[in-house]
């Protein structure tokens, strides 16, 4: 079997996205050291006298434990045991999935999730209020900026933050995420932001 053939699933740890493999022959949950190491560094690590073992009977080199909060319908917060030298960036295994009362479906290639624990939230589309008074534009492109706001008034939101709707993630080759002190602008760029 091939890595691509695998289930991964997108999920995000911690407000991060990272690919994670189901594994229904693993007890616990796994995030690899380089993962921690790049993202979550921060995150206290607590020691462990669990024992790691593979599929074939090996020892791994078993480091500690994290806990995260991991997002699949919502965020809740889960133990991960460190592993060095793990070739995937996360596996998820049957501890997780009894715990969140998932299913895999390997001939549909799906996760099903129970109706009961989905939370339906209505879907509200009101008119985009945005305030033009003090652009520079003339009235006509006021009204066309409008319009366009409110065509697509689903996307917009009072209430910014994370989506789980689209996936995406910033490819930094084998650099780690950049992280820089906030400073503030210039007097030109100050007026054009205000």
């Amino acid at each position: 079997m091939t890595p691509v053939e695998l289930p991964y699933v997108p999920i995000l740890l911690n407000e991060t996205f990272i690919t994670a493999l189901w594994d229904t022959g693993a007890e616990k949950s796994f995030i690899s050291e380089e993962v921690y190491r790049n993202y979550f560094s921060y995150r206290p690590r607590q020691k462990t006298k669990d024992r790691v073992v593979t599929a074939q009977g090996a020892p791994c080199s078993h480091l500690e434990r994290v806990e995260l909060q991991i997002r699949i319908r919502n965020f809740k917060p889960w133990e991960f045991h460190i592993l060095d030298n793990m070739q995937y960036q996360c596996i998820l295994g049957i501890d997780f999935m009894k715990a969140s009362r998932l299913t895999l479906d390997f001939d549909q290639k799906s996760l099903i999730i129970p109706d009961h624990l989905i939370k339906q939230t209505p879907k509200e589309e009101k008119l985009v209020d945005i305030d033009l008074t003090e652009s520079k534009l003339d009235d006509e492109q006021q009204r066309q900026l409008k319009a366009l706001f409110n065509n697509f008034k689903g996307l917009f939101s009072d209430q910014p933050g994370l989506t789980h709707v689209v996936y995406h993630e910033i490819d930094t080759g084998d650099k780690g995420p950049v992280v820089s002190r906030p400073y503030k602008y210039d007097r030109v760029k100050q007026d054009i932001i205000t």
